[in-house]
């Protein structure tokens, strides 16, 4: 693993981004008695579905199931010797985190509004 800079990169990378991620999430979180929107549907009678707000703690945890994953995944297909596959899926994998991100930030402002 060590010996291929390019796959260290990417899962240093990766880490990075989901620390950050984890980070930003945990710091996001405000502890609340009311309940906070955590679904959308536009399906049903209810659009916005509550939940409480230790619920959305489950987005950090995604973060670090997904970035433990992910480079396990990038270190078992470089141990078969798949390289090129394990920077595609490096790549792959940095994409995912910022669409996570994203999403995470319009839950987190819809369900936060004061």
């Amino acid at each position: 693993m060590f010996a291929d800079r390019a796959v260290l990169a990417f899962a240093l990378a990766i880490a990075g981004l989901s620390i950050f991620f984890v980070v930003y999430t945990i710091i996001s979180l405000r502890p609340s008695d009311l309940q906070v929107a955590s679904h959308y549907s536009a399906f049903g009678d209810t659009h916005f579905y509550r939940n409480k707000w230790y619920y959305l703690i489950s987005f950090a945890l995604f973060g670090i199931i997904f970035s433990v994953a992910h480079i396990g995944l990038m270190i078992k297909l470089r141990l078969l010797d798949m390289r090129p596959l394990a920077i595609a899926f490096g790549w792959l994998t940095i994409f995912l985190l910022a669409i996570a991100f994203v999403l995470t930030h319009s839950v987190l402002g819809i369900a936060f509004l004061s």
